[in-house]
């Protein structure tokens, strides 16, 4: 009757252990680095909204969101609430691509609506998955895709 493992079986199912890690990670980290895109994705698409909400608010057509593409982040700027400037600086794994917005900055008005639509492209570093984020001038409304809007998309 036994009652416990050799030394030379908890060997092997430490090295069958450490095979299957090895070979599952890659594909969990690179999960992880997508969800980080997406997340920040979210994140900016909220900011975007809020801005939005705030200019409506305060009647104020000096709200703005100013993109550093060299240094991966953005300044959110609320001038009435005593010069509020807010950084957010995007994770290492996480670059910020390309907008087509003007200057690289998305002016709203003062009834909430961005001035000019457009998109802001994340890309994740680890993995060169894209994502978008997609506001509509017209409505206001902002969306996160994998695809590129098409040229003729309204924004």
């Amino acid at each position: 009757m036994r009652q416990g493992f050799s030394l030379i079986e908890l060997i092997i199912i430490i090295l069958v252990m450490s095979i299957i890690m090895a070979i599952a990670f890659p594909p969990m980290d690179n999960c992880l680095a997508n969800y980080r895109l997406h997340s920040e994705c979210l994140q900016l698409q909220q900011y975007i909204r809020l801005v939005s909400q705030e200019a409506l608010v305060k009647d104020c057509d000096n709200y703005y969101i100013l993109l550093y593409f060299n240094q991966d982040k953005y300044k959110i700027v609320a001038p009435l609430d005593n010069g509020n400037v807010m950084m957010v600086l995007l994770p290492d794994d996480v670059d910020l691509a390309f907008s087509n917005f003007p200057y690289n900055r998305i002016n709203f008005s003062a009834k909430g609506k961005p001035v000019t639509g457009g998109c802001i492209r994340l890309e994740s570093k680890k993995t060169g998955k894209m994502q978008y984020v997609i506001v509509a001038a017209i409505t206001g409304r902002t969306r996160i895709s994998d695809k590129p809007p098409m040229s003729n998309e309204v924004y």
